[in-house]
């Protein structure tokens, strides 16, 4: 396993690139543990995961060299786990606007943080925060991107994209994208300030995968149909169903697409 740190011209924001790695998230864990702390934003990026890790436990095998797989490791201040879905908001903006920004289609935010261009996936974070006395001390937000994958497995075709399946012409590096990820993990920062989090709350619901949008939703093994309204401070999804309001967390609700 090979690794090298790279430092941005405007901010001193390292940059550890491996080989293969089994898990991005695993290996920064373990640099927390023997290194600790580390610059905040610091990224692991692999060349090639091969043990990656997604939401609900599933996992996520991407090809060697093609797809962003990369963690940023920071330690937000004073962020008690009441208040930890400040923690997504702020990973699924700075991930929305670099996608945005390169494709410049409709993106969408899918609750509670992958990345949509359309109906299909192009991004996906999860989060792994150590806790100490109610306070959140360090985050790891590991964050895969499909950027020059073309194809994928046929179970997830239909439902599944990439960069340049969306912009073939495209022209950047994966370290360029992480460095963009890390500029805007950066710049969103201010989340954690007084006062910030409700407007950039706001902004996540505006950007919210079908919101306001009659769609189809299994809960409790059956199928129901709804609009999502939007997701509160706690990161509990709001969902009208006929003249009611449902609410559900992540084990409750499963998007059907």
């Amino acid at each position: 396993m090979q690794n090298n740190t790279f430092f941005g011209h405007s901010q001193p924001l390292p940059i550890i690139v491996l080989e293969a790695v089994a898990s991005t998230n695993d290996y920064s864990k373990q640099l927390l543990a023997n290194f600790k702390p580390q610059i905040d934003f610091t990224a692991i990026m692999a060349k090639y995961q091969f043990d990656g890790r997604g939401q609900r436990g599933t996992s996520w095998l991407t090809p060697a060299g093609v797809n962003m797989t990369a963690s940023f490791i920071y330690a937000p201040p004073s962020l008690s786990i009441s208040k930890q879905f400040a923690l997504t908001v702020h990973s699924s903006l700075a991930v929305y606007d670099v996608v945005e920004e390169i494709l410049q289609k409709d993106i969408f935010i899918k609750w509670p943080n992958d990345i949509m261009v359309g109906k299909r996936k192009i991004a996906g974070i999860l989060l792994e925060n150590k806790i100490s006395a109610q306070l959140i001390k360090t985050v790891i937000a590991g964050i895969g991107i499909n950027v020059y994958q073309q194809e994928f497995p046929i179970e997830i075709a239909h439902k599944t994209t990439s960069l340049v399946l969306e912009h073939p012409d495209i022209d950047l590096t994966i370290l360029d994208l992480v460095k963009r990820i890390q500029k805007r993990l950066l710049y969103y920062q201010t989340i954690f300030e007084k006062d910030r989090f409700d407007a950039l709350l706001q902004l996540y619901n505006n950007r919210l995968f079908l919101r306001g949008i009659d769609s189809n939703f299994i809960v409790n093994g059956a199928s129901i149909t709804g609009q999502i309204q939007g997701v509160g401070p706690d990161g509990i999804l709001s969902v009208l169903q006929g003249h009611e309001i449902q609410k559900y967390d992540l084990k409750g609700i499963i998007y059907q697409l």
